[in-house]
């Protein structure tokens, strides 16, 4: 099982890819009921659900300084996505079915979850990259969200 690191203006946490890859999928979909979404959103869901799917083992990325960059009204949007998407996780725990998670096609081709996926590990990276967002995490800063 790989680990990815998180991200943004210096600051980061560490979560193991299939972490990163459910949530970056769920804010993808957070991002694709934005109507009327302006291009760099369109640009930033289409790069998250490409890393979510795509089996980047160990090399999940947000992308965040690229796609957000300093912007307060980005960040905003993104943290209005987050906690949307964290909604979403407690709606489903203590666990998002298996058939559910699989339809999700994180990890690429070769991965699968064979059993319910526990919501409270997701929850923790979900909380983690809102503070990241927040600038809650401080710059050098390297810590595993759970």
């Amino acid at each position: 099982m790989g680990s990815s690191n998180m991200d943004y203006r210096g600051s980061g946490f560490w979560v193991h890819d299939y972490q990163a890859e459910v949530w970056l999928y769920l804010l993808a979909q957070e991002a694709k009921a934005v109507a009327d979404a302006p291009a760099w959103l369109a640009h930033a869901r289409d790069d998250w659900e490409a890393q979510a799917t795509a089996g980047f083992m160990g090399c999940v990325s947000s992308c965040l300084d690229e796609r957000l960059g300093t912007d307060p009204d980005r960040v905003a949007l993104a943290l209005r996505l987050s906690e949307r998407a964290v909604q979403r996780l407690l709606a489903w725990a203590p666990a998002i079915p298996k058939d559910l998670a699989n339809s999700f096609g994180t990890g690429g081709n070769h991965e699968a979850f064979d059993v319910d996926l526990p919501t409270n590990p997701l929850l923790a990276c979900g909380r983690a990259f809102i503070s990241l967002l927040r600038g809650e995490v401080p710059p050098g800063y390297d810590r595993w969200a759970c």
